[in-house]
């Protein structure tokens, strides 16, 4: 039995798309929390297929397979059955940028990881991947997905490709977003990628919402944050959901400690 209470009776919203909150909400009930969804993300098609298709049709060419989200592996999983092609996983090894993703790894391809960065990042991964001089390295990614990866590979001197495997786009539905910010209702927010940052704000653009607390899963959505206007940042020296669900409960105990001596 959980006797984690860190987070009791705060209620805490949750950016991540609908398909990927439960693990996040888990976290937060497990601790006392109230998890509200506000999905500010959702996943859909690459536009043009055909650079993803004929790379995995290629795949043996390739040293390394890189996945930087659960949802590019979906998503290469996906295209392999359109294909029709059975990798050989043996002519491959396969990163993944952190636990879930090489979770998805082997729940996907019946097959563990190579590689796992310390740093659960995308440029933890791509200064510690172990690729010697003119490694070729696939990277199946978001159409929103920066150039730090693929470039930092490539100062390296790997030799990337990086592909769009799927479209990160706006989420729907979820809580009145709006009406619980006004009435005072959230003590805290979310973020596990920039992009819900960004999506957040475009679809509540109350600027009540840039003085809760932002927790962010690490360094770069946390930059996103203090770029668009968020001050009160929460960001674990790890990255990681429960990392950040443990940073948060500190930065609450401080808070609250605070209080009292005033």
């Amino acid at each position: 039995m959980n006797t984690d209470k860190s987070l009791a009776g705060a209620r805490i919203v949750v950016t991540r798309a609908r398909h990927q909150a439960e693990p996040v909400a888990r976290l937060i009930r497990e601790r006392g929390g109230v998890p509200l969804l506000y999905p500010c993300l959702a996943m859909a098609p690459a536009d043009d297929f055909l650079p993803l298709d004929d790379s995995l049709c290629r795949l043996g060419e390739f040293d390394w397979l890189v996945f930087t989200s659960s949802n590019a592996v979906a998503a290469v999983a996906d295209r392999l059955r359109s294909v029709g092609t059975q990798p050989d996983w043996s002519q491959v090894a396969i990163a993944a940028v952190g636990a879930q993703t090489r979770d998805a790894v082997r729940a996907v391809f019946g097959r563990d990881a190579d590689f796992l960065p310390e740093q659960a990042n995308a440029r933890g991964l791509a200064q510690g991947l172990p690729v010697p001089r003119a490694a070729r390295v696939l990277l199946p990614q978001t159409d929103r997905a920066d150039s730090a990866t693929a470039q930092i590979l490539r100062d390296r001197g790997a030799a990337v490709s990086p592909v769009v495997a799927y479209r990160t786009v706006m989420g729907s539905g979820g809580i009145d977003l709006a009406a619980q910010v006004s009435q005072g209702n959230i003590q805290a927010l979310t973020f596990a990628s920039p992009s819900a940052v960004e999506f957040l704000l475009q679809r509540c653009p109350q600027p009540q919402l840039l003085a809760l607390p932002a927790a962010c899963i690490g360094a770069t959505t946390a930059r996103a944050a203090r770029r668009l206007g968020f001050a009160r940042l929460v960001v674990p020296p790890v990255g990681g959901l429960s990392k950040m669900l443990e940073a948060l409960a500190q930065f609450f105990l401080t808070q609250a400690n605070f209080a009292e001596e005033l």
